[in-house]
């Protein structure tokens, strides 16, 4: 493909020059009839002299009411050209239209001798991320501000099975809903597929329609401040948020099997297999938010009042999509155990977000005491509430009773069961107060108390399901199988407390210090953590050693510390006693549920997870965030900086989870100008200078780095069975891995802008790269345990990369003082290597991941919509009109 672009290059700069003669012979065509003489007239001199002695001096006139209105409009024309299979990310969040466009408005309005302004912009017009915004009022008495912005989100292109025939409903075609069904193999686990079913796959995916997947948040927002008096300030602020659009959605679930392509005598190892698909799922949804507040203000103290209403509406509460295997619904193949033949539903649902509101009042005030004291504070009362109905259990008409009995006997029968209330009738009631008193005693030093608490009650009802869908609507869990938790939400609540004290000190004029301590406070019902305290305490110094230069440096260090983390109670052996297909062998030391265990019970509200597993926000937690910058302009000519930042966490050792995350950052920037001082500031406004004084050039550079530190540990299921017993889950240690993920990303950026004496032609060139690259490592620190050989194994994944470079190049040239004429040229390629999506297909069978033996890929039904490399050329030609 290289060998082409010259001629890419070429059409795209005669396509420019084309559209740039259109332009100017368009604008330039008309004589000025202002400004025509005939010969007679021009060559007369005593006719001139004569026109001369008749004219009479006229009275000065102001400028009026319009003739302080400045404006610009440009004209453009713009050609595009993007290679590659799916470029999408090369208008991910912007709009690059082909042809002429009407682009860009600017009207304003100011005057000394008025005190009314207006400022109005059109931008980016009729494009999908076009914005309008208006800013009008009388200065001191009020204010009024309108703004109209679309932000759009592109995916790319997609193919699917799928197709919109209903609000929120996506069918698939029932003769190829049976065909899929009818295969041989439908049914069979994927190590045993033959190639019948993924041929019809590929076949109907090969044939399918493309969709877009395209989003688009629009927003009008409208803002109102009226001043009648000194003492009364009253404002308005309305806003609505619309989003529309389609855009991908994952669903699906898993299936295990104990099935190996290779014989592994003893193993009680388990092969997982993804089923699902992507659904291009249809978005309309929009928020409303209003606010109505006053400030009544004195000399020595103001108070004020805020009403806050958020109403969001979903036009699309559920998305109901037709399996496109399944023409018949059935349960879950292979009892007792349901592991296989899964997903066998015709018709599932998803609850999209709900219709909900929220409104709040806030009171705040403040008051001046004596030697520089204020005291301020602000109290809010919230509530938020929604009704939206309960989605019925189950569409699987199979899921009845009567298939249940025999099979899963004592499970309750949920296709048409009634649901235990209608709605959840949620209500959230938030509290939130701050208050602080800042005081400076001297001229040089400054105190800081402030308490910030916010709490939080959730009041909605605890509603108790007496069984839930699992699995692909395959089979149903009861609270026999949640080791005799019962199915149910928990309302979660919390209040935080926050105490801040402040202490600045500037020494002298070149030397100031900071310092601040903090007590954060959590409390909290249906978690792991009930209360947690973190102290932090942060120090900050302000450096001016000399005129021109400055050193700022921080550093803070914080302990939150849980009072307690709950766990279920699981116990720690030091032998584990591991069941196989063959006998019973040693796991090695574990933590493990046991049959006692399970019939004591339980903790209510607490997750069933691993017992020494740690959450990171709730987790114990070493915070050390420090920082420092040099910025230097001694020079009117030249001025640079460079900053470095490191942010490190440490988390409880000894624990599984997240175990460390750090984040460092190092930015450098220079910027120069030639012209420099006030000779050479005269000269330019004389319209004198050279290209090179009227120069300015920048250049950045920064490099950030995130690296986190993660362990996980595989677990081994012994003499579980569904509607018998939820038991027993393993630990063994030599499951345990550690996976360590390194991110780099480089940035830099250089420019130069340029201009000839008057600005009469100005010159503007860019570049920028971004390159990045993603490094993951995980290892088993222990021996790998016979019988566990995928869920304790591990794999180094290969690196992701991505490489994003931009040049820009721009020419403006002042034909007369209201008239200019430009052209541009971008040149943006794009550069993805992911391990991930580079091979990804619709409808995955096998692969090889690595090992000694052959892995499964998921077999998941893909929109097959991503970003890969691509190479994007834009050429533009304007002409901007001001007046």
């Amino acid at each position: 493909m290289i060998p082409d672009r010259p001629n890419r290059l070429r059409s795209l700069v005669k396509s420019v020059v084309i559209s740039l003669a259109i332009m100017a012979v368009a604008l330039f065509a008309a004589p000025n009839a202002t400004s025509q003489q005939g010969p007679d007239e021009k060559n007369d001199p005593e006719k001139t002299t004569e026109l001369e002695a008749q004219k009479k001096p006229e009275p000065k006139k102001g400028p009026g009411l319009f003739g302080n209105f400045k404006g610009s409009f440009d004209i453009a024309a713009q050609s595009v050209q993007v290679r590659g299979d799916r470029p999408g990310k090369f208008q991910e969040a912007r709009d690059f239209p082909q042809g002429f466009s009407f682009r860009n408005l600017r009207l304003k309005f100011e005057s000394a001798d008025s005190p009314y302004f207006l400022n109005f912009k059109a931008l980016e017009i009729r494009e999908r991320d076009q914005s309008f915004s208006a800013d009008m009022g009388r200065v001191g008495k009020y204010r009024t501000r309108f703004l109209w912005d679309e932000i759009p989100r592109y995916y790319d292109r997609g193919r699917t099975l799928h197709v919109l025939t209903g609000p929120g409903f996506l069918s698939v075609d029932p003769v190829l809903r049976a065909a899929l069904e009818a295969a041989p193999n439908a049914g069979n686990p994927a190590q045993t597929l033959g190639t019948a079913l993924p041929a019809l796959v590929t076949q109907a995916e090969q044939t399918a329609p493309t969709v877009q997947l395209r989003v688009r948040w629009d927003q009008l927002l409208v803002t109102q401040y009226y001043r009648p008096n000194k003492n009364w300030e009253f404002y308005f602020r309305a806003q609505h948020l619309r989003l529309n659009g389609t855009r991908a959605r994952e669903t699906g679930t898993f299936a295990r099997q104990n099935i190996f392509p290779t014989s592994i005598p003893g193993v009680n190892d388990g092969v997982w297999e993804s089923l699902g698909m992507e659904l291009p799922e249809p978005v309309s949804q929009h928020t409303t938010n209003l606010t109505f507040g006053f400030q009544y203000s004195r000399l020595k103290w103001r108070v004020g009042m805020d009403y806050n209403l958020s109403l969001f509406r979903n036009n699309i509460p559920t998305l109901t999509w037709e399996n496109p295997f399944r023409v018949t619904d059935a349960l879950s193949s292979g009892p007792p155990t349901f592991p296989l033949g899964r997903n066998r539903f015709v018709r599932a649902q998803i609850a999209e977000a709900p219709d909900n509101d929220y409104q709040s009042i806030s009171v705040h005030a403040s008051v001046d005491l004596p030697r520089d004291t204020q005291l301020r504070g602000e109290f809010t009362w919230g509530r938020g509430t929604q009704n939206q109905p309960f989605l019925p259990y189950t569409l699987n008409s199979a899921m009845i009773t009567a298939n249940l009995t025999g099979v899963l006997a004592g499970q309750p029968g949920l296709f048409g069961l009634a649901l235990p209330r209608p709605s959840l009738n949620g209500v959230v009631r938030t509290l939130n107060g701050d208050v602080a008193l800042t005081t400076k005693p001297w001229h040089n030093m400054r105190f800081l108390l402030q308490y910030r608490g916010d709490d939080m009650k959730n009041q909605s009802p605890i509603v108790t399901f007496p069984g839930l869908p699992q699995f692909g609507d395959s089979t149903v869990r009861t609270a026999i199988d949640n080791y005799g938790l019962a199915m149910e939400n928990f309302p979660t609540s919390y209040t935080r407390h926050d105490t801040t004290a402040t202490w600045q000190w500037d020494v002298n004029k070149k030397f100031g210090l900071e310092l601040e301590y903090n007590w954060e406070i959590w409390n909290r019902t249906f978690r792991d953590v009930p209360k947690s305290n973190e102290h932090s305490l942060e120090g900050k110094l302000n450096y001016k050693p000399w005129r021109g230069v400055s050193l700022k440096g921080d550093y803070l260090y914080s302990h939150r510390i849980p009072t307690a983390y709950l766990t279920q109670p699981l116990v720690f052996n030091p032998n584990l006693n591991i069941n196989t297909d063959a006998a019973p062998i040693s796991g090695g030391p574990g933590w493990e549920a046991t049959l006692a265990i399970v019939a004591a019970g339980f903790v209510r509200g607490l997750p069933n997870e691993f017992n020494m597993l740690r959450r990171f926000d709730e987790d114990d937690r070493i915070r050390k965030d420090g920082g420092i910058s040099l910025e230097v302009a001694r020079s009117d000519k030249l001025n640079y900086s460079i900053s470095w930042r490191y942010l490190r966490d440490d988390y409880a050792k000894g624990f599984w989870g997240l175990r460390y995350g750090v984040q460092s950052t190092v930015d450098a920037q220079v910027n120069y100008f030639p012209r420099g001082g006030k000779q050479d500031d005269d000269q330019t406004a004389a319209g004198g200078g050279s290209w090179l004084q009227n120069s300015f050039f920048y250049a950045n550079y920064s490099r950030e780095l995130d690296q986190t530190g993660y362990g996980g540990m595989g677990n081994l299921i012994n003499g579980a069975a569904l509607n018998t017993r939820a038991c027993c889950a393993q630990f063994p240690i030599n499951n345990s891995w550690d996976r360590a993920s390194k991110i780099n990303l480089d940035m830099f950026q250089l420019g130069l802008n340029t201009s000839s004496a008057g600005e009469k032609t100005v010159l503007d060139i860019s570049y920028g790269l971004g390159f990045a690259r993603d490094r993951t490592n995980t290892t088993n620190p222990f021996p790998i345990l016979p019988q566990s050989p995928r869920t304790a194994g591990t794999y180094n994944y290969p690196d992701v990369i991505n490489r994003q470079q931009e040049a820009n190049i721009s020419v403006t040239r002042q034909l007369r003082p209201d008239l200019a004429v430009g052209v541009s040229y971008r040149f943006e390629p794009y550069r993805l290597s992911d391990y991930y999506t580079n091979s990804l297909v619709p409808y995955g069978v096998t692969q090889v991941a690595g090992g000694t033996f052959g892995s499964n890929t998921p077999r998941q039904l893909f929109l097959d919509a991503r970003f890969t490399t691509y190479h994007a050329n834009v050429g533009t030609v304007f002409l901007r009109y001001s007046f």
